[in-house]
């Protein structure tokens, strides 16, 4: 889920610098670029919205570099920056709800020739229930399991995304996963 080559972005390695250049905007952008959109669009429903939430996050991360701290690791920042970003736009007067068939269409287009084998078909038919039934969560319970499972986040990272207690993490996972052990077959939810 996650990019496998490893890039060292200049202020990992010393914080002498508070200047954020436009190379190093571009290795944030590589690093974390898909990540944060997967994130946003699963946490929006709204590929559109989502696309403009993940820029929104990158201008505000380059407004803002001069006041990173470094007490939390860049990935954290940054999702968090995103998780805020997209709370505005659902906030937002104008929003309107997305139903979760948007981003089902997506998911299927991206598999869509591997259609053709009943295996991954099944397969792909059971990611889109999980996937429906992880968009009827509530907020709490739908951000760490995004989080956990498709950010491939640890608890202590996601404690620090969301500001809470790493227990508190790990009840709202639970609980998370017993929402969708109720609606979904067992096939489908063992995985979690």
């Amino acid at each position: 889920m996650g990019q496998s080559q490893s890039i060292t972005l200049p202020f990992e390695e010393s914080r002498v610098s508070q200047v954020l250049t436009e190379d190093t905007m571009e290795l944030l952008i590589r690093k974390y670029g898909d990540s944060l959109l997967r994130l946003c669009t699963l946490y929006l429903r709204d590929p559109y919205l989502a696309e403009d939430a993940v820029q929104d996050t990158y201008l505000k991360v380059w407004k803002n570099y001069r006041k990173f701290e470094g007490r939390a690791a860049e990935k954290t920042w940054i999702t968090r920056i995103a998780i805020n970003t997209c709370k505005d736009y659902l906030a937002a007067a104008w929003r309107k709800r997305v139903d979760t068939t948007e981003v089902t269409q997506i998911l299927e287009e991206g598999l869509q020739a591997e259609r053709r084998v009943p295996d991954v078909y099944e397969q792909l038919n059971n990611t889109l229930d999980l996937m429906n039934e992880i968009m009827k969560l509530k907020d709490k319970y739908r951000l760490v399991i995004l989080l956990y499972y498709y950010q491939e986040m640890t608890v202590p990272e996601i404690a620090k995304v969301i500001q809470r207690q790493e227990s508190t993490v790990f009840s709202l996972l639970r609980r998370g996963r017993i929402q969708l052990q109720k609606n979904l077959p067992r096939e489908i939810w063992e995985v979690l």
